[in-house]
């Protein structure tokens, strides 16, 4: 049994490299194809918390879902795409974090908050992924979103991974007319991802 574990385990990893390899190919290429669906952001939030729950309950962690002011009733983007963001975004968050809490908030931007450039203020969507966990120094927060790099050389080997989600996650954020920033004040004082996503229209 132990070595079936062992076997499905491996297979399951290279499955998730394999994917992720593609993904970043067809998006270089051009050939990923964005649908647009309506989504409400309280039904994504339920999404989210049936899916993470139970994760975050096994590694002794909170996981909040906080709902902001404001928000439409419905939004447009490509379902799948983002759900693939918050899911990688999320599945960091609780990977890094041994206590404490992963919060997924769904918000528009503040009046004082930085936007990026091509997105209009009044008819954007920030969905932010804020952790309670090991941080990330200053002089790593670009770094950490090329393909194949992580934090330090023992990321992999205590955390695992491939170094591939939060490129894939920038990429997509951009083939939906966003972006992705992050902010962590250092090592040990938690992280926060931000995905700017455009509200869209049917």
């Amino acid at each position: 049994v132990e070595h079936a574990q062992v076997i499905h385990s491996a297979g399951s990893d290279l499955l998730s490299l394999i994917n992720d390899i593609l993904d970043i190919s067809k998006i270089e290429e051009g050939k990923m194809d964005v649908m647009v669906d309506p989504i409400a952001p309280r039904e994504l939030g339920d999404h989210f918390r049936r899916h993470f729950t139970h994760i975050a309950e096994n590694r002794g962690v909170e996981f909040l879902i906080d709902l902001g002011e404001g928000l439409p009733e419905h939004f447009y983007t490509d379902r799948q795409r983002l759900e693939q963001i918050i899911k990688n975004l999320l599945s960091n968050a609780l990977k890094f974090t041994e206590d404490g809490s992963v919060t997924l908030g769904i918000h528009r931007p503040g009046p004082e908050e930085r936007v990026p450039g091509r997105l209009d203020r009044a008819r954007t969507l920030k969905f932010a992924v804020t952790d309670t966990g090991v941080g990330i120094p200053e002089d790593k927060q670009k770094l950490i979103f090329e393909a194949f790099q992580q934090a330090d050389g023992t990321t992999s080997r205590k955390y695992g991974g491939t170094g591939l989600g939060l490129t894939i996650s920038r990429e997509l954020a951009r083939l939906l007319g966003g972006e992705i920033s992050l902010h962590s004040d250092g090592p040990g004082t938690g992280a926060t991802f931000m995905l700017y996503l455009p509200e869209g229209e049917a």
